[in-house]
């Protein structure tokens, strides 16, 4: 009956977010109407400016949703099932590691950009740049190689 209840919830709640998302993108494009195309793109971007910041903070609130989500389950799981919660946190932990060993491969020389001279060209920024980039070249990596793995653990069994 409770695994019920929050079922239902969780559908409610889905459909809420759904209705909210069609509700702005056709706020977005209604306000498309106002826009005249032969104006500058600054004047086009100065008109679309207020809905544009709605569509950017609703993304907020959908990455802090997702966030939410993304770390309350697999704490309630957690404490639920203790032991499966060891092999949650050992994934974490190993996840971790990936990420520190890309932050300490990462370069942050500062590049001489033709033409650029913004705030973005920094140490701690470069650093942490390469830090995503080669996280993703490992998780990519450590994919593909499972995938291969699984797929020939089935044919020898």
């Amino acid at each position: 009956m409770k695994q019920n209840i929050l079922v239902r919830i969780g559908q409610y709640f889905f459909y809420l977010l759904m209705a909210v998302c069609v509700v702005l993108i056709v706020l977005f494009y209604l306000s498309n109407q106002n826009t005249n195309p032969d104006d500058s793109i600054a004047k086009q971007m100065v008109d679309f400016g207020p809905m544009m910041d709605i569509m950017i903070y609703w993304v907020y609130i959908l990455l802090g949703i997702a966030i939410l989500a993304a770390v309350g389950i697999p704490l309630v799981g957690m404490i639920t099932n203790p032991k499966r919660g060891l092999k949650t946190l050992i994934s974490v932990v190993i996840l971790g590691v990936i990420l520190f060993a890309a932050y300490q491969l990462g370069s942050g020389e500062e590049l001489e950009l033709a033409g650029y001279s913004g705030p973005d060209n920094i140490y701690s920024r470069l650093k942490l740049t390469d830090m995503v980039i080669f996280s993703v070249y490992a998780l990519l990596g450590v994919s593909i190689l499972s995938l291969l793995y699984s797929s020939v653990s089935k044919l020898l069994k």
